[in-house]
């Protein structure tokens, strides 16, 4: 497992801050009760949808391999990007499951600053390697090759359109990388439902608990969830989109190919926004800090107003100098939110304030 829970470092004892000294003040039962309601309400109807979306996608690869044709390979399209924003839901739910056993990085090889995926696909597709075409196969392949990344060029990349007329190597290696994706999904959503697994043990602190010791750890993994989150949309969604040098290239935004760039990114918006009102942190604010919950919405609010602004295809936000803004205040909004979670609501509620587990353990 990457990490047991959070790790938070105390830099408000370098800075000579109260938080580090603070105890915590929530109680226990309130901490249980919003990681029960969040686990049930938001979590395992997350896995669950994307396990049906992902199970979707699958069939309709099959059907585009049985049936090659311009309707086979839409309906492929389609269900391609509807799993792909089920996965944008709860990808960042990085604790747990998700991180266990490499899946986060078999499901979404990203960032890809070498363009690695794109080598190895081009490779196999060149090579006609007939192994690939197999989805038992695929989990003892390179990360690289199992997961979306890799499902969007087959289907969305040079040469897919052969697709609608031909249901040779390269629909066949689609159908297995669907198929394991489909696989994943289902293993990430029996984690989740299992009575003695993760959910469990992070609803249900005490001694003999291995992750969760206590509320602080309960507390502190609820919050640092979401702030890593909106350092992960901010760095490696938004930020690769915007242009450089003055230079635009949309073609460094995920799923350009499929022109989801930013409905992945909107559909990951909702979800925290979901994430948040579900667990009811606002509820488990101090009442002298409920400031906090108020500034928590505006900004959601103003994140939902900007990517209402968005909805396009990412090459026609970098053509526009007023959506490029957006996407640059949008920026400026995730750090926002960031701060909020990480920083302001932990010290609020007496936990140190943290770093970030992408920085390294």
């Amino acid at each position: 497992m990457r990490r047991l829970v959070a790790t938070f470092i105390s830099l408000a004892m370098l800075f000579a801050g109260p938080a580090s000294s603070q105890e915590l003040t929530v109680d226990g039962e309130q901490a249980v009760r919003s990681v029960r309601l969040l686990v049930a309400g938001f979590i395992q109807p997350g896995f669950e949808r994307f396990a049906d979306d992902a199970e979707l996608a699958a069939i309709a690869t099959d059907e585009l391999c049985e049936d090659p044709g311009e309707r086979t390979l839409d309906a492929a399209r389609a269900a391609f990007r509807a799993s792909a924003l089920a996965l944008a839901r709860v990808e960042f739910l990085r604790t747990g499951p998700l991180i266990q056993e490499n899946r986060l990085e078999r499901l979404l090889f990203w960032p890809d600053r070498r363009g690695i995926a794109l080598r190895q696909v081009q490779g196999v597709i060149g090579s006609g390697d007939e192994s690939v075409t197999d989805a038992e196969n695929l989990p003892a392949k390179s990360v690289a090759l199992q997961g979306f990344t890799t499902l969007e060029f087959l289907l969305f990349g040079t040469g897919s359109d052969d697709l609608a007329s031909d249901a040779g190597h390269r629909c066949l290696f689609a159908r297995a990388v669907a198929r394991n994706i489909h696989a994943i999904a289902v293993e990430l959503n029996a984690a989740w439902q299992d009575k003695d697994g993760y959910a469990t043990l992070w609803s249900n602190p005490g001694e003999e608990n291995p992750i969760f010791r206590n509320a602080d750890e309960v507390v502190s993994e609820l919050l640092s969830i979401p702030a890593e989150a909106f350092e992960i949309i901010r760095d490696q969604r938004l930020k690769p989109m915007l242009p450089e040098d003055g230079q635009a290239n949309p073609k460094r935004a995920l799923f350009w190919r499929s022109g989801i760039s930013l409905e992945f990114v909107d559909a990951a918006f909702e979800a925290l926004r979901s994430y948040y009102e579900t667990a009811g942190i606002s509820d488990i604010l101090p009442e002298d800090e409920s400031w906090l919950a108020r500034s928590i919405e505006f900004e959601f609010n103003n994140a939902e107003a900007t990517l209402d602004r968005l909805n396009m295809p990412v090459e026609e936000v970098l053509a526009n100098e007023e959506r490029v803004k957006d996407l640059d205040y949008l920026v400026i909004l995730t750090q926002s939110l960031q701060s909020l979670f990480g920083q302001q609501v932990t010290a609020a509620l007496g936990l140190s304030v943290g770093f970030s587990s992408l920085d390294g353990d």
